[in-house]
């Protein structure tokens, strides 16, 4: 507890920074995992998403301890509950990645049919990717404004906080774009796949595109902060 009430002292973004660090992990280890489905690896892909579970568990466990230790009579810059409502969002954000590591963990992606087979892989893999972007950012995010803090709300500093917002806001709008994209074609094909897989598959895009939605709260939340 006092390593964290420390850290507050120094600034109160500075013990967020250490859970976002772990979140980045949980998200880039699904990332990891994803990469293992598309080659066929579903014993490594296993292998993964429990690590993104452990990560996610031991995400929660910073949290707590970070809102164990947010004491009321700490000085700070910024509102109490605007830290512990980012938190909160950022945390959301380990959530998603560990919902679509269990749905890896339910079953191997088998018998997709062979037409649709490549469009489904690359749209999964492609809004991966998109999603260890938003949350990398969501990581710059906190890290500048930490910056911003530090600067006494430089112009500058908070220009650039305002950028790294409308780049997680846009990520978010393509990974929407793609969640789209793969419903239709999972609804068009229904016909020629079992039910257990298209609910499978949903789940999996959904779940991902869950992790830029997250990103995108956390992302807000920070703008509130920045307009108080």
């Amino acid at each position: 507890m006092q390593v964290w009430t420390k850290l507050f002292a120094k600034s109160p973004f500075k013990p967020l920074i250490k859970h976002a660090e772990v979140v980045l992990e949980a998200v880039g280890t699904l990332e990891k995992a994803l990469g293992a489905w598309d080659r066929g690896e579903y014993e490594k892909m296993r292998e993964y998403a429990r690590r993104v579970d452990d990560l996610e568990d031991f995400a929660d466990r910073i949290k707590e301890e970070i809102r164990d230790s947010l004491s009321s009579k700490l000085f700070m810059p910024v509102n109490r509950g605007d830290i512990l409502g980012y938190l909160e969002m950022q945390d959301k954000i380990a959530d998603a990645a560990e919902n679509t590591a269990k749905w890896l963990l339910v079953r191997d992606p088998n018998n997709i049919p062979e037409d649709i087979k490549d469009e489904v892989r690359t749209l999964i893999m492609t809004m991966s990717q998109e999603s260890i972007k938003a949350a990398k950012l969501v990581y710059e995010a906190i890290v500048q404004m930490d910056r911003v803090i530090e600067s006494g709300f430089g112009e500058k500093e908070i220009e650039r906080e305002y950028e790294i917002i409308k780049e997680i806001e846009s990520v978010e709008h393509k990974i929407d774009e793609l969640d789209t994209r793969f419903m239709e074609i999972i609804f068009k094909n229904s016909a020629k796949m079992e039910w257990g897989l298209g609910m499978y598959l949903l789940n999996i895009a959904k779940t991902i595109s869950n992790i830029s939605d997250k990103a995108k709260d956390a992302a807000e939340r920070i703008r509130l902060m920045m307009n108080k």
